[in-house]
């Protein structure tokens, strides 16, 4: 149920509390008051009933707002044009009218309980001015006490819903932490599985083949996996211990550097793989670094499952911008880009046209987990993912990353361009 819609006074036990309490006020008072009133109707069976009225419906009802405060005012004002003594008859029905405010809808509660303070009013005049009663202080008096007691079922009211509303977004943001934190660590095991187990799968196949005719080629290739599935291990491990860390300041993630791309480019049976890597990038904040890794592994880990006949792959890693101008018009922030080609077999719905060189387009792209995985982690880092057929065959890869420095960045770091690449490819 909305939290609109519920008050305190939707709970069972608040009422009944208030219902006794109401109760015993009204009876031990009007029994009090009656020795004062010699000229009042003595007490009976009905005058008890008509007090004890209020009680019950604020017992059982005060969600039927208009119900519940028809049938308490209209046994006050019965109770007081029969003529029983003045004195506490009004608590009960004041409680009534609270308990509406503090029931079912808010808006309409409060509608229906300051119109029962007005015709509350109403009864009381009316009755003072047929039968005698009270001084006008007096009612005055009993008008502010009511003005009183509901302004503070109205803040008590206004009070319970803030908190709801503090714990229904406390539990939203509880709820939507759980949710990332799954689909961070859904990410972190997908791209070391799927990366490790699809070069096992193509080393595996590779040494089935061989087995038979070049058994020295197929040791070579169950050597291979046997330390990629090792090193799978060791990765899986990192990640757990960093799920199950407990206290302390632990990473979210794997730390990385750019030097672990080695190690990476050459665990692509199959396919050269040619890696450039500016020594500007290797400044970048081991965020950005792990970014660019598992962007890295997983463009690979595609062009092994999905690049029907590749046999070349291309990774570059760089720095663009220079991170300060001379004038507004010249400033390039500095931005690393990370690019993945490969040479496979171009999808069939490519464009035919020429003057397409260059682009990239989203749309022609199915995104499994692991292309949905690489624009998480880049549009979290307020980045940019492009994928899509290259301009001369192929699948292409490109995420651009806002620059962020390892450390502070000095005067010469910004200076990219005359930086010499260094190459590796493996065999």
């Amino acid at each position: 149920m909305p939290d609109e819609l519920t008050g305190p006074f939707d709970h069972r036990r608040p009422r009944l509390f208030l219902a006794i309490v109401t109760a015993l006020v009204a009876v031990v008072g009007t029994l009090g008051a009656a020795h004062g009133q010699p000229g009042a109707e003595p007490l009976d069976a009905l005058a008890f009933a008509l007090l004890l009225v209020s009680p019950v419906v604020l017992a059982t009802v005060p969600r039927r707002h208009v119900l519940a405060a028809t049938l308490s005012l209209a046994a006050t004002g019965a109770y007081l044009l029969l003529g029983y003594p003045w004195g506490p008859v009004f608590v009960p029905t004041v409680a009534v009218l609270a308990g509406v405010m503090l029931a079912g809808p808010a808006a309409h509660g409060r509608v229906v309980a300051w119109s029962g303070v007005v015709v509350l009013a109403g009864i009381t005049v009316a009755a003072a001015t047929l039968r005698g009663g009270p001084p006008t202080v007096a009612l005055l008096g009993g008008l502010a006490w009511t003005t009183v007691a509901l302004l503070a079922a109205g803040g008590v009211r206004g009070r319970v819903a803030r908190m709801a509303a503090v714990r229904a977004a406390r539990r939203e943001h509880e709820l939507n932490a759980v949710t990332a934190e799954r689909l961070r660590i859904a990410r972190e095991l997908h791209d070391v599985l799927a990366h490790s187990l699809s070069a096992i799968n193509v080393q595996a196949g590779v040494g089935l083949h061989l087995l038979d005719r070049d058994p020295e080629q197929a040791r070579t290739a169950l050597a291979a996996i046997r330390s990629t599935s090792r090193e799978s291990l060791d990765e899986v491990r990192t990640v757990l211990g960093i799920v199950r860390a407990e206290g302390g300041e632990v990473p979210r993630s794997p730390a990385w550097d750019l030097g672990a791309l080695p190690r990476l480019v050459g665990q692509v049976p199959g396919v050269v793989v040619g890696l450039t890597v500016e020594d500007a990038a290797h400044d970048a904040a081991p965020r950005l670094a792990g970014i660019v890794y598992r962007v890295v592994q997983e463009s690979l880990t595609n062009v092994q499952r999905h690049a029907a006949g590749a046999t070349r792959a291309t990774v570059e890693v760089r720095v663009v911008g220079t991170g300060e101008a001379s004038s507004p018009r010249s400033a390039r922030p500095r931005t690393l880009v990370v690019t993945v080609s490969d040479d496979g077999a171009a999808p069939a719905d490519r464009p035919a046209d020429p003057s397409w060189a260059g682009g990239l387009d989203d749309r022609l792209v199915t995104e499994g987990y692991g292309l949905r995985g690489m624009r998480e982690r880049v549009t979290d880092a307020g980045g940019t993912l492009t994928a899509g057929p290259g301009p001369r065959g192929g699948f292409l890869v490109e995420a651009r990353l806002p620059w962020e420095a390892r450390g502070a960045v000095g005067p010469d770091d910004d200076a990219t361009t005359d930086q010499k690449p260094a190459e590796q490819e493996n065999p």
